[in-house]
């Protein structure tokens, strides 16, 4: 089923991720529970845009935007990288009904170019490497969200 929502970056469109990862809810347990915050941070020219979003068993928690970084929940990694960056992996995904392998996040964090995984310590850090997968198959949930 398509969703429309706003389009990405907004709460509506990772809402909309979060309404399919609810509606795929089997495909997440056969990968087991995740228990994480990503900060999605958008950089674009002038500004940037950051949006959390709590995961908690198998589907999202919450889902605000934030004004600042300092503003995130403490326990936090951040996935960062251009609004270029962001739309190309989105459009990959949306044409090939899911990430091509040089389109997933594991290849485009890996070695920190174009996406980079920051946060407050390593341990946070290595939260995004913990649950890769499970990250990877929310954000492929765009195949079925397009925009308004």
């Amino acid at each position: 089923m398509t969703r429309h929502t706003g389009a990405f970056p907004s709460t509506g469109w990772f809402k909309a991720l979060a309404r399919r990862m609810q509606e795929n809810e089997a495909s997440y347990r056969a990968l087991g529970s995740i228990e994480c915050t990503m900060i999605v941070k958008v950089e674009a020219p002038g500004e940037n845009d950051l949006h959390e979003i709590a995961f908690e068993g198998f589907g999202v928690k919450s889902i605000r935007r934030l004004d600042r970084i300092e503003d995130a929940a403490p326990d936090h990694f951040v996935l960062e990288a251009t609004i270029d960056t962001w739309r190309e992996m989105i459009d990959n995904i949306r044409a090939h009904g899911g990430a091509d392998l040089e389109h997933t996040l594991n290849y485009l964090t890996f070695p920190d170019d174009p996406m980079r995984v920051e946060g407050p310590d390593q341990l946070e850090i290595d939260t995004f490497y913990r649950y890769n997968e499970s990250l990877q198959r929310f954000f492929d949930g765009a195949a079925q969200v397009t925009p308004t």
